[in-house]
């Protein structure tokens, strides 16, 4: 009978202690996503503060942009700051010479490291791994240590204050990381088993890579050529070093030179309109292209 009487109290408190253990399982799930999103907004919040800062920058006066406490919100709204920045900057042809460099540069080096990469993903040879290897290092050299070695092979070559002398270092550049992430999209995203079916129905090696492997790993194909573009886009470094004649400045460039004219203090709103302006071409690019980007390096990244 004592027995019985402690068989049936053990039954009873079970579901009290499995609702215990539910509840406690419940908050501490709470508590994570809670703790989550906390640190997303924070780290959504440092990030898109500084972009913040430079729109709203851009409609205030300088008074108020120097106003101590800082001022959240312009007085009013006035559209004399961009038209300020396109009559006192170049900017329309800053601009021109940033997409061109930038958009040739990301034809070069997404071409060059698709072709390297497929050869490296598909084939099996002596040195496959020592060139990888080779590649891998060259990510871990600071850019800066290269800066002076590039400018004087640029210069025997009689390629500074060019264009093309310009898109050569970001194209060298560029490739290594581009054949990195694309030799593990073409492993992941493209099973060797199609070129097989296409090489059956006659296709030759370069054949198969052209109507078979760049159609089916476009997505990574497109996303890196858009980050080796704004990753050119972007660049200071260089184009300050190899371009230093006028009508070849980018627009990185530009606005540098215009801010250590003084026009930080005198026309700050002016400088961030212009930097407004300098970043709608990377906004507009990655509207359309996000689906790529996004669908390229996570599987490339998975995947890989």
């Amino acid at each position: 009978m004592m027995q019985t009487v402690t068989t049936q109290s053990i039954r009873k408190q079970q579901p009290k202690v499995t609702e215990t253990i539910t509840f406690t399982k419940r908050i501490s799930q709470i508590g994570t996503i809670a703790l989550a999103l906390l640190l997303g907004f924070f780290v959504l919040v440092y990030v898109l503060l500084p972009i913040y800062w430079m729109v709203k920058s851009s409609f205030q006066t300088n008074y108020e942009i120097q106003s101590v406490p800082p001022l959240w919100l312009p007085t009013q709204f006035s559209l004399d700051t961009y038209r300020d920045a396109v009559t006192l900057i170049p900017i329309g042809r800053y601009m021109l010479n940033s997409l061109f460099v930038s958009s040739l540069t990301a034809v070069f080096a997404t071409t060059i490291a698709a072709m390297a990469a497929y050869v490296l993903a598909r084939f099996r040879f002596r040195f496959a791994s020592l060139i990888l290897g080779i590649i891998l290092f060259t990510q871990l050299i600071p850019h800066i240590t290269r800066v002076f070695p590039i400018y004087f092979f640029l210069q025997d070559l009689g390629l500074l204050n060019t264009y093309f002398g310009l898109i050569f270092a970001y194209t060298g550049f560029s490739i290594p990381y581009a054949v990195m992430m694309l030799q593990s999209y073409f492993r992941s995203s493209c099973p060797p088993e199609l070129e097989e079916a296409g090489m059956i129905d006659g296709c030759s090696y370069f054949g198969a890579f052209w109507r078979i492997v760049l159609p089916v790993s476009l997505p990574g194909i497109v996303a890196i050529g858009t980050f080796t573009f704004l990753g050119a886009w972007n660049d200071f470094l260089w184009a300050s070093l190899l371009l230093n004649r006028g009508e070849l400045k980018t627009l990185q460039v530009g606005l540098r030179e215009f801010m250590g004219e003084g026009g930080t203090i005198q026309n700050a709103n002016v400088f961030m309109a212009a930097c407004v302006l300098a970043t709608i071409p990377a906004v507009i690019l990655f509207i359309f292209l996000q689906r790529y980007m996004i669908n390229g390096i996570s599987a490339g990244a998975i995947k890989g």
